[in-house]
């Protein structure tokens, strides 16, 4: 994407409710409660790199004073059609730095509309936000052709459009009931290809303080987001592998595997963090022990209080944990006297797979002392 421009940021302000008001000069405007705790100072425009029916091209990335990218937003200028009639659609659309839709506002003196052109009211605009709001809803899937029923001419000379205004009942749920095609078309464009380039501009933009703050977001999304962006794309610093430890817990396991994903191999060479998450190992429960121990695989060199550690536990685990830790210590190479005298343990134990796995790794740490 090409900048366009820079300019200081005066007029915006995102406006902190759920729905939202009607500003001093009679904008209409309808905002997410913002998540990430950031205040606007600049903004910047860019020619987007996708390509939509939206005349606007340009893509607003608006930053906080750190030049952390805290939201963005598009013009929007295009054509809402039905029963051989189109309207004109002006509206500003909003996203969050994580491309989540954060709200919408109008150009001063401009509306939304029903059929015959009938204002929204307050309790239309608040739904037609939530209906935005919402990544899962069935209008992904839907043509524009399937938001009215289909009727069947009087007779075959007849001009009569096969479609009405009328709104299908399957679709009352996900749409501001008489302004169907505008919920449509507003909704793709903010699940459209202008998501992609907001993904595309925040992957440009990303640091370690700006990955730490969408961390510290309330919003589940925004944290699942983050830790998606750390490896490979950041390198890790003190208070983002605290911050990831921290992640690293029974109570939320889509969390914890995102974190314990997000330490590449490059952070386990450090023996603070293999220690500390051995610590979460021993604190975790069975699914995340197994994400652990492959973690550990990853490892240049298992450090040696780890190794010894993971030794002493096995008596201690189940019969696929001692699997996973024996292969572990075949990954690294394990063959010192005191890690094998604890494996020999094993020889003994009710499960025979597991004791024909301790043999035959014994055997094997003979062959290579040889």
């Amino acid at each position: 994407m090409r900048v366009l421009k820079i300019n200081r940021l005066f007029a915006f302000i995102l406006v902190p409710l759920l729905v939202s008001a009607y500003d001093s000069i009679g904008q209409i405007r309808y905002f997410r409660t913002p998540t990430i705790a950031l205040k606007p100072d600049t903004t910047l425009a860019f020619i987007a790199a996708s390509q939509d029916s939206i005349a606007n091209d340009t893509l607003f990335q608006i930053r906080s004073k750190e030049g952390y990218p805290m939201a963005y937003f598009r013009k929007i200028r295009t054509s809402v059609c039905f029963d051989n009639k189109c309207r004109l659609l002006k509206v500003n659309l909003y996203w969050t730095s994580t491309g989540r839709y954060l709200g919408f506002d109008l150009p001063k003196g401009e509306f939304l509309s029903k059929a015959e052109h009938k204002p929204f009211t307050p309790a239309e605009y608040e739904r037609m936000s939530e209906l935005l709001a919402d990544p899962l809803s069935l209008l992904a899937t839907l043509s524009y052709a399937e938001l009215a029923p289909q009727v069947k001419p009087p007779d075959k000379g007849s001009e009569v459009d096969g479609v009405t205004s009328a709104t299908a009942k399957n679709v009352l749920e996900y749409v501001v009931e008489g302004a169907a095609y505008t919920t449509y078309k507003m909704w793709h464009v903010v699940y459209g290809s202008t998501q992609e380039d907001v993904a595309r501009l925040t992957e440009k933009s990303l640091s370690p303080g700006f990955i730490q703050t969408v961390l510290e977001s309330p919003d589940l999304t925004d944290k699942i987001w983050a830790l998606n962006h750390i490896r490979g794309f950041i390198k890790l610093t003190p208070a983002l592998q605290n911050a990831l430890l921290g992640f690293i817990s029974p109570t939320d396991y889509n969390q914890a595997e995102r974190a314990i994903q997000a330490f590449g191999a490059g952070d386990l060479q450090a023996n603070t963090i293999q220690q500390a998450l051995f610590t979460k190992f021993r604190e975790a429960n069975y699914a995340l022990k197994k994400l652990i121990i492959n973690k550990f695989k990853e490892a240049p060199m298992l450090d040696k209080q780890v190794k010894k550690a993971f030794a002493e536990d096995l008596t201690l685990l189940n019969s696929e944990l001692i699997s996973n830790v024996l292969d572990l210590f075949r990954k690294h190479k394990v063959a010192d006297v005191d890690t094998c005298r604890m494996i020999a343990q094993l020889l003994t134990n009710r499960n025979d797979l597991i004791a024909q796995k301790a043999f035959t790794y014994l055997n094997a740490t003979q062959s290579m002392m040889r």
